[in-house]
């Protein structure tokens, strides 16, 4: 509200918001349309689908930068006698890549555009603890063997949206723990009947070992705590600027945070695990987060997707029977 939709606010005059599926899912999560409409905000509209062209009003544009939606915005203003809005405030959701800055820059969309900002925002806050980057694909995209052509460029894509939530919590971690092996299960000792009922997700124990510095170092050699003693500086990005910089006094967090991360989807009970882990340890704030979240019927559903059959593999019921 406050980067985008107040800073392009202008007194007396309403304004258009477009969005595109992300950015929708984004605002939806933390604002009401009341709340957008009372900041001088007449219609919302996806970039996607076709639109009545409203030429006398400028447009906010919110989106991800997409080869989809920045297109989208070029072809808004290609005709110069009959642009689909007046002016356009334009605001990515991450950094844009240069290839496609470069294709806005020689478009006719530049000479109607009144402002271009990255606000590096491009996650979902489902819970106070809980993140999601809405990339309900990354399941197949990851985990089907037939899709190996496309793991590269998904996990590059969750990297970059993962960098804004950093940016967004005013954190720089400098190393990160990866996870190469499965640990052994710590042992759970509980009188309550309940307590014994609730299976104790995996994550939970890489969140506590990674806590209390007990990771194996040979399958864990990235940990920030580590990394202390060498004095190694924080790197500084070219790409993402250097927002972890320079920070004041009340930008700095008291404690320490730990943020765990899962591909291909994010249980209910994994959720509870950063709570319990964050109450019981009283220093140490946990978050997580996954492309998207998961429940048992989805899990089964993303299980049968096409994704994960073998394309080359001859339909079903194809083959001729054995002859004799």
């Amino acid at each position: 509200m406050n980067d985008v939709i107040k800073k392009a606010r202008e007194k007396g005059k309403w304004k258009v918001l477009v969005v595109d599926k992300l950015s929708m899912r984004m605002v939806s999560s933390c604002c009401k349309m009341t709340d957008i409409m009372s900041e001088g905000i007449t219609i919302v509209e996806d970039i996607t689908k076709r639109r009545e062209p409203l030429p006398s009003m400028e447009a906010i544009y919110l989106i991800t930068p997409s080869d989809e939606s920045v297109e989208a915005l070029i072809d808004d203003f290609r005709d110069p006698q009959s642009p689909r809005y007046r002016a356009a405030h334009v605001f990515f959701t991450d950094t844009i890549p240069d290839s496609l800055f470069g294709l806005l820059t020689k478009s006719r969309a530049s000479k109607a555009m009144k402002a271009l900002t990255e606000i590096h925002i491009a996650f979902l806050p489902y819970e106070s603890q809980v993140f999601s980057l809405d990339k309900l694909d990354a399941f197949q995209d990851f985990y089907s063997p037939f899709k190996a052509d496309v793991k590269n460029n998904m996990l590059e894509r969750c990297a970059e949206q993962i960098a804004t939530l950093c940016a967004t919590l005013k954190e720089y971690p400098g190393q990160t723990v990866k996870k190469t092996k499965k640990p052994d299960r710590k042992e759970r000792v509980s009188e309550q009947t309940y307590q014994l009922s609730r299976w104790t997700p995996l994550i939970k124990d890489l969140i506590e070992d990674a806590i209390e510095d007990k990771l194996d170092p040979k399958q864990y050699p990235y940990i920030s705590q580590r990394q202390v003693s060498a004095k190694a500086s924080a790197p500084s990005s070219a790409r993402y600027g250097n927002w972890h910089k320079n920070r004041g006094p009340s930008e700095m967090k008291t404690g320490p945070r730990i943020i765990a991360f899962i591909i291909g989807g994010l249980t209910y009970s994994e959720m509870r695990c950063v709570y319990e882990v964050t109450q019981a340890n009283g220093k140490w704030e946990a978050l997580i987060g996954s492309t998207h979240i998961l429940t048992p019927p989805k899990y089964l559903k993303e299980l049968q997707h096409q994704d994960f059959l073998d394309p080359n593999a001859p339909p079903e019921g194809s083959e001729e029977p054995p002859t004799e």
